[in-house]
């Protein structure tokens, strides 16, 4: 019989990558639907928060004895402004299926032998041409990095019973991802080009080698804490566009003020176009993992 994996949050582009790979488990994913599909169990994520006995206790059963919970539920940072209810619904939705989630697995009399946490590169905060390493502190004062610490930290009391394996996501590439058709759409229209200075550093990932590294730590025995996800090859955002470009055989020389980006997209264009995150996946390769994709330019052909 397969191993169990079950997966919250696995609407978004790395929960279905990751179904696409996990071949050697059986998938069960988390639905808030009424009605849900025979791999899918119907759950509350705010269950404890609202202190619903029922719906913990029918979640602990789905969980009892799992390989690995795999954690990527969240309302996106990219839907809104990240104005004060914006934030207030990015960080509520975190927390509370996180807390549900951990609740359920400490009423298992079978606890998950994993729990893997989604956080992001956010966590390091804007940090311009510093290497950025998993020991590398969060950076006070910076509003995603606010975000993803408290988000971490609300995982870290199942460490009690499970494995904890927190990873930290940078720009999630693939053909199909909504992030990166919303980025190269203004290159597609010939109006491409740097933003800002473009000078601020992207961390990117290839959506397959995502789903191969969450596996690859789910497996490996001795993997807990924290890994950044990310392309040994971080690139400037004008090189990506640049690069990008030339795949299409667009332009990209139009540059798009920093002023300009924070009237069209408010707080998010600081937050995910002009924060430069120089991060690298050390932890991650020294355990062993060997990327697909290790240079942007590599994968350009099979994401276009």
């Amino acid at each position: 019989m397969k191993p169990l994996l079950v997966i919250a949050g696995a609407s978004g582009v790395i929960g279905q990558y990751l179904i696409q790979s996990a071949t050697n488990y059986q998938i069960l994913t988390l639905t808030r639907q009424s009605n849900p599909a025979p791999d899918s169990k119907t759950w509350n994520p705010k269950a404890a928060q609202q202190n619903d006995e029922k719906s913990l206790d029918a979640l602990a059963k789905v969980l009892r004895g799992a390989k690995a919970v795999v954690n990527l539920a969240g309302s996106s940072i990219a839907d809104g402004r990240l104005d004060k209810n914006h934030q207030e619904r990015i960080l509520e939705s975190r927390l509370s299926s996180t807390n549900t989630l951990i609740e359920a697995c400490k009423r298992c009399d079978l606890a998950p032998e994993v729990f893997f946490q989604a956080s992001a590169v956010g966590y390091y905060g804007d940090r311009g041409e510093e290497t950025l390493l998993e020991d590398s502190a969060a950076q006070k004062g910076n509003l995603l990095s606010e975000i993803s610490t408290t988000w971490e930290n609300a995982a870290k009391p199942i460490q009690e019973i499970s494995r904890l394996i927190i990873g930290r996501f940078g720009l999630v590439i693939a053909k199909d991802a909504p992030a990166w058709q919303k980025m190269i759409l203004p290159i597609k229209f010939f109006v491409g080009g740097p933003l800002g200075t473009g000078k601020q550093w992207y961390p990117w990932i290839d959506a397959d080698d995502v789903a191969r590294a969450i596996l690859f730590l789910i497996e490996n025995q001795s993997a807990r804490g924290v890994y950044n996800i990310t392309a040994p090859n971080p690139i400037r955002q004008k090189d990506l566009a640049k690069k990008t470009a030339q795949q299409l055989s667009r332009p990209s020389f139009v540059t798009t003020p920093t002023f300009a980006l924070r009237i069209l997209l408010g707080g998010v264009a600081d937050a995910l176009l002009l924060s430069s995150n120089k991060v690298l996946s050390q932890k991650l390769e020294q355990a062993g993992f060997r990327f697909e994709t290790t240079h942007f330019e590599q994968g350009l052909s099979k994401w276009l």
